[in-house]
């Protein structure tokens, strides 16, 4: 069933139960749809069509969930964007999408990008401040405005790292999430009368996925302005929260602030906020797969939870799911083991030539199913591969489709991933794709060469790092660059570890061998100078 009729159902039957709660902002299924049919009104009218495109660049915002249930009803489409892209970024997937209308907090460079570009913009002065255009448009009747679009037509554009340039711009069908959100109890424990907490982002595909799935299920999804581990662990308790979505580094963040102080104000003295979450039955994961160390502690947190990891990628959808019950151990499973496919999706490992390959053998991971997404709205990486004879993570093979992560397949159907596409760094559950960081640190004054890679890191998974060189090393600090990168990437993209080259160990053809560099750092080599913090 589509989300707006599941929105209008819960409406008529539980108008008063909440539906999306961030702070003190509360907003019941009621409410929600009478909030959501005024957004609707006005994205029509500001397009003068059926299938009018909202850029929403709110972020966790108490009314998110009205401006993107509103968006996307009907033929509407909704485009998620990230808040944290800095000013220049914004401006250019702005210019390149031409939305109808951007929703933005006041001030953001999101709502300075599109004043710029003339468009118009519905602002979010937070709290339960709303544009006074969805105010007027309040009297609008749900159910003629939530209705159902057909399956194949766009509703969503999301966005994926590119290795240059702005990010790569992507659409999904309602038809593709609907596939998935029929199996939302079955692979995920989601059900109605869940109190889902959503900690991180919601425009990211984990966030805005488990706030779909919540409002499908007739839940309560709720959210926090941005990730705070005590915070969140003041959400679990207040809330009584029953399941848990979340990339690994938030588990670990979330372990890590057992007994630091209740800044979040919520629970009292720091001794109020519990060292285990019984109440939480559900974890789901994804980002980057949980190492055993980390699971470990995830089930001392919560000891009754079902973890559920799933693997996938932003083109892709869900993939693959991988399932660890209450009292089992996590290091009995296998390196790289990423669980079985999603329900109606098919994998197929090929070799080079294109061939699948039988059972324990390693090559590129295809996927086949009605999940994936409807490809790219434009893909400078794939252009900049055809003019040098390459091409981009993401294409076709008919009904087939890979990112090109290589891994195996077990006997039994379980997939076992051997590598990430294109050399990306997940860090933090973030997707990084070195090439981009290394073209925005050599536009800075005296830099010349970058090399960045992801180094192993026990609370990020994968810590961003960069090897520079050139006259500006001198006197280079990483604050310094932390500082000057502002205005170029956001801030999970910027490398947290740094060294100035002496010299570089290059390869036979020329280039410099990351897998050398590598080894330099490991062993202090001392052609590498640390680049000091301040």
């Amino acid at each position: 069933m589509p989300l707006s009729a599941r929105i209008l159902e819960h409406a008529r039957r539980q108008p008063e139960r909440s539906a999306f709660v961030l702070g003190e902002d509360r907003i019941g299924y009621g409410e929600l749809a009478r909030r959501a049919a005024a957004v609707a009104v006005v994205l029509r009218a500001a397009s003068g069509r059926g299938d009018g495109l909202l850029a929403l660049g709110t972020g966790n915002s108490p009314v998110f969930a009205e401006l993107y249930s509103g968006a996307i009803a009907g033929r509407g489409r909704c485009a998620v964007l990230d808040p944290s892209w800095p000013r220049v970024q914004a401006e250019e997937v702005l210019r390149r999408l031409g939305p109808d209308l951007v929703a933005a907090g006041r001030g953001t460079p999101i709502a300075e990008a599109a004043r710029d570009l003339g468009l118009p913009v519905l602002v979010d002065g937070g709290g339960q401040e709303r544009d006074p255009r969805l105010e007027e448009a309040l009297g609008a009747s749900p159910e003629e405005e939530l209705t159902p679009g057909p399956d194949e037509s766009p509703f969503l554009v999301g966005f994926t790292s590119g290795t240059s340039g702005p990010p790569k711009a992507f659409h999904r069908t309602r038809g593709s999430w609907r596939a998935s959100l029929r199996h939302g109890g079955e692979v995920f424990g989601a059900r109605a009368g869940d109190r889902t907490l959503v900690p991180g982002p919601l425009s990211h595909g984990l966030g805005l996925y488990a706030l779909t799935e919540a409002l499908y299920e007739g839940a309560c999804c709720i959210t926090l302005p941005r990730f705070d581990a005590v915070r969140a662990r003041s959400a679990l308790v207040g809330h009584r929260a029953t399941r848990l979505v979340v990339v690994p580094t938030m588990l670990r963040g979330l372990a890590d602030s057992t007994g630091a102080d209740t800044r979040a104000g919520n629970t009292g003295r720091a001794d109020a906020l519990p060292d285990a979450f019984p109440d939480v039955e559900d974890v789901v994961s994804s980002g980057a797969r949980l190492d055993p160390s980390t699971s470990r502690r995830a089930m001392a947190l919560f000891p009754r939870a079902h973890v559920r990891e799933y693997y996938g990628a932003s083109e892709l959808s869900f993939v693959t799911v991988r399932h660890t019950p209450p009292g089992t151990d996590p290091s009995a499973a296998e390196p790289g083991a990423v669980g079985r496919p999603f329900p109606g999706v098919e994998v197929q490992v090929r070799g080079e030539d294109g061939a699948p390959l039988p059972a324990g053998e390693t090559g590129t991971v295809f996927v086949r199913g009605p999940l994936a997404s409807s490809g790219y709205l434009w893909d400078d990486d794939a252009q900049e591969g055809r003019d040098a004879g390459g091409g981009s993570g993401f294409r076709t093979d008919g009904e087939w489709a890979t990112v090109g992560d290589l891994g195996r397949l077990s006997e039994d159907g379980e997939l076992y991933l051997a590598g990430r596409s294109g050399g990306m760094v997940i860090t933090g559950g973030l997707n990084v794709h070195p090439g981009e960081v290394e073209e925005a640190l050599t536009r800075l004054e005296g830099l010349e060469e970058a090399v960045v890679l992801g180094l192993p890191d026990a609370y990020l998974g994968q810590v961003l790092a960069a090897v520079v060189s050139g006259p500006g090393t001198a006197g280079l600090t990483r604050a310094r660059l932390r500082a000057e990168c502002a205005a170029l990437l956001p801030r999970h993209k910027v490398p947290r570890r740094l060294w100035a080259a002496r010299e570089w160990p290059l390869t036979r053809s020329g280039k410099v061998s990351r897998t050398a560099l590598e080894d330099w750092i490991a062993h202090g080599d001392a052609r590498l100078v640390p680049v000091p913090a301040a």
